[in-house]
């Protein structure tokens, strides 16, 4: 298989996540997942990443914003070693993987800009045009990784690879869309608190 190497950026994320244990649910984290449209989910991937007494939507939406990455990752990781696999025997559903590669691939790039925006928006007082511009971005990255995610699966169509290998794939992309769809709702959710919170800082706790 070959060596995979990942920037530090996501080497420190995944230093985060290493470590999965049960936790209590606090009423904060599941009225923001109330927001998105996979709650559910979003409570789950969050519960146990988050300090239980937070109440800062800025850091749910990044700890959401973490998982994606996590998430993004893995499949991308999982869809080089079948695409090795696929293009070594010939197989004439190797380029369908391969193109979903790709699109995976940019997805993790564009997670990781917007990970690298968010923590660039913590290091300093921002005026709101600065926040602005900012935000855009960041939507901008979330909303090209779900369209990714669909394009990806919508390439199988057609290919009569079943089985095991092929649930696998579609499961993990779903999952990096529906947790990705969750990571935009509730970066637009504290967005919109900054807005409604806002007197020219950044750093405002509710």
């Amino acid at each position: 298989m070959e060596k995979l190497v990942l920037p530090l950026i996501l080497l420190v994320i995944f230093s985060i996540f290493i470590v999965e244990s049960s936790a209590i649910v606090p009423k904060f984290i599941e009225s923001q997942c109330k927001q998105t449209r996979y709650p559910g989910l979003c409570v789950s991937s969050l519960a146990t990443h988050l300090n239980p007494t937070s109440q800062d939507p800025q850091e749910i939406a990044q700890a959401a914003l973490k998982v994606s990455i996590v998430k993004a990752v893995y499949t991308k990781n999982y869809l080089q070693i079948v695409s090795k696999e696929l293009k070594q025997k010939k197989a004439k559903e190797y380029q369908a993987v391969k193109d979903c590669l790709d699109q995976m691939s940019d997805s993790v790039s564009e997670l990781t800009n917007s990970f690298k925006e968010f923590e660039h928006m913590k290091s300093a007082e921002y005026s709101e045009g600065d926040f602005a511009w900012c935000q855009s971005n960041v939507q901008t990255w979330l909303s090209t990784v779900l369209t990714d995610t669909y394009i990806c699966m919508d390439g199988f169509y057609g290919y009569p690879m079943g089985g095991k290998r092929m649930a696998m794939i579609k499961a993990r992309v779903l999952n990096v869309a529906q947790v990705t769809s969750n990571t935009l709702a509730l970066f637009n959710g504290f967005a919109a608190w900054h807005r409604a919170n806002s007197n020219g800082g950044f750093k405002n706790k509710p």
